[in-house]
């Protein structure tokens, strides 16, 4: 992860230099929204890959149900192989990769994770703002003698979310500590140092200006502005919402292709669209979770993600239209082969079948029989199938 961590942190760190040439104002929160624009665009053929896969798997339904129910109820290996035999034929002839839907998602984790550590611990990987945390730093031991005592209070609380140790004696890592410290812990802080406070307030003032969008620090996070700006709590409920508008843009984009694929299938339902429907419930309620209790800037980029991906999604569409109209055709081409081949149609024949003919006794001189009814034939007319044959066959 740490490699990771490293490339995203240096792609950040490019975007965040080129910001704050033009302005230093919200240069962090910009480079957020910039970073989630690069990124959106890196994972477009990703996207169109796993909704292809989509779209194509709820397509092809009832050709997939077909070879499920040719070995239902078989358990035995040779049965199994050639189900997954005949499976991985279906996909290969119409060009799905089943395993295609899974990769944006595990591709976007480690992305997400990157991206949370990165805004963890911003100064450790955009060199500017490193910088400017060390100009803090430097004022700090020059100013105030007993800085290191003040920070002790923050100091365990720090290392064990960072999982780290910082030498407050060292300028850089002094630096590295204090990026870590919230909006309330700086302010408790600088009350310590009364008068002296106001030889680290310019330094403070640039910070500022660099991580506050929108009247918020990206660094901190919601659940700790919460005492002072209730306010915040919108930003969770953004992050939550612009996620569930976004699946549902998505489900009603797919909505078509899963209702038509429902009624080739006579109607049977998709296990997979009620586990889709779930996570659309689920997912939502996760992201404003995650955004309550992490920073800001990790929010931002969801929200931003969203609404980027809310247009892509357009592009995304006309792109597959294309290619849907062709699957359309090929299936309903040899579904229509399928049905003409097998359709059962009559003729009539002539059949003989057995009646039973009583045999007549005469009462004033009976005969022995044996009692058993004589059979007789007789030819009727009656329709039995054919099958009908193929142009192949005839």
């Amino acid at each position: 992860m740490g490699f990771i961590n490293d490339i995203f942190g240096a792609i950040l760190s490019f975007i965040f230099d080129g910001v704050i040439l033009i302005s230093p104002v919200a240069a962090l929160g910009i480079s957020i929204i910039l970073f989630t624009l690069v990124a959106r665009i890196l994972l477009t053929p990703l996207q169109l890959s796993s909704q292809r896969t989509s779209r194509g798997m709820s397509k092809i339904q009832p050709e997939m149900q077909k070879i499920q129910n040719k070995y239902k109820g078989k358990k035995d290996q040779e049965s199994q192989l050639k189900q997954s035999q005949e499976m991985q034929a279906l996909y290969k002839k119409y060009k799905i990769n089943p395993f295609a839907g899974c990769l944006p998602l595990l591709i976007q984790l480690p992305l997400i994770m990157a991206l949370f550590n990165v805004l963890r611990e911003p100064a450790k990987y955009i060199a500017k703002l490193g910088q400017e945390y060390t100009v803090i730093a430097d004022k700090i031991m020059s100013s105030v003698s007993n800085y290191v005592s003040l920070l002790e209070p923050f100091k365990s609380n720090i290392e064990m979310t960072t999982r780290a140790t910082f030498d407050l004696n060292n300028n850089v890592q002094l630096g590295q500590f204090l990026s870590h410290l919230n909006t309330t812990q700086w302010n408790e802080f600088l009350n310590k140092m009364g008068g002296t406070a106001d030889v680290v307030r310019p330094a403070l003032d640039l910070k500022y200006s660099i991580e506050n969008f929108l009247g918020f620090n990206v660094v901190d996070t919601p659940s700790v502005l919460m005492s002072t700006q209730w306010w915040v709590i919108l930003i969770p409920i953004i992050a939550g919402a612009s996620t569930y508008i976004f699946t549902k843009l998505t489900m009603a984009a797919n909505g078509q292709v899963q209702s038509a694929a429902a009624t080739s299938n006579n109607g049977t339902a998709n296990p997979g669209e009620s586990m889709m429907k779930t996570m659309n419930i689920v997912m939502p309620i996760m992201t404003g979770v995650f955004a309550y209790t992490m920073p800001i800037g990790l929010a931002l980029y969801w929200i931003a993600g969203n609404v980027i991906m809310m247009g892509q999604q357009w592009i995304v569409n006309k792109i597959l239209e294309k290619q849907d109209a062709k699957l359309d055709a090929q299936l309903e081409k040899e579904r229509e082969e399928a049905r003409k081949n097998n359709k059962i149609q009559t003729k009539k024949v002539m059949k003989k079948v057995p009646v039973e003919k009583k045999p007549v006794t005469k009462v004033e001189a009976p005969v022995e029989s044996d009692n058993k009814p004589k059979t007789y034939t007789k030819k009727v007319m009656k329709k039995v199938p054919v099958q009908k044959k193929t142009d192949s066959q005839e």
